[in-house]
């Protein structure tokens, strides 16, 4: 009973690795030929073939508990992102919220963040892997994600 067990266990898992996989080679597609230009220390320019978005590097406090924020005001697409993050996180942070700017397809919560995460995670894995663990070492951070069950 174990083995099979066992065997289930790992071929969902598997399945999930692949699907995972599929989903992050599709939606990474939507951030290619992306392009940052840094600015200044707390602003760069994205470009995303016809599309310019503004990247500002903003302090915790502003945005806390998230690491970064995508907004459209008046027109303006601009991703907020969090300046104390360390660089690898904060380019994979930048690509995430950069996705959810040109994002028009997906409409619930977790599957916009699932599909961000993973376009982004194809350009950045260690910062998406260090973003990952940031989450899920701030108190702050689930709470969040559970209240949003």
């Amino acid at each position: 009973m174990q083995k099979f067990v066992l065997f289930i266990f790992s071929f969902t898992l598997l399945i999930c690795l692949a699907l995972g996989l599929f989903v992050s080679i599709k939606e990474s597609k939507k951030l290619a030929g992306l392009e940052v230009q840094t600015l200044s220390e707390t602003e760069a320019r994205a470009t995303l073939g016809e599309n310019s978005y503004t990247i500002l590097f903003v302090d915790k406090e502003q945005i806390k508990p998230f690491f970064g924020l995508a907004k459209n005001e008046f027109g303006v697409k601009m991703a907020l992102v969090r300046e104390d993050l360390p660089d690898d996180v904060k380019e994979f942070v930048a690509k995430h919220e950069v996705y959810h700017l040109q994002d028009t397809e997906h409409q619930g919560f977790f599957s916009r963040e699932i599909n961000a995460n993973l376009s982004g995670a194809h350009y950045e894995p260690l910062g998406f892997l260090k973003t990952t663990w940031l989450t899920l070492t701030s108190i702050e951070r689930i709470k969040y994600y559970l209240s949003r069950l």
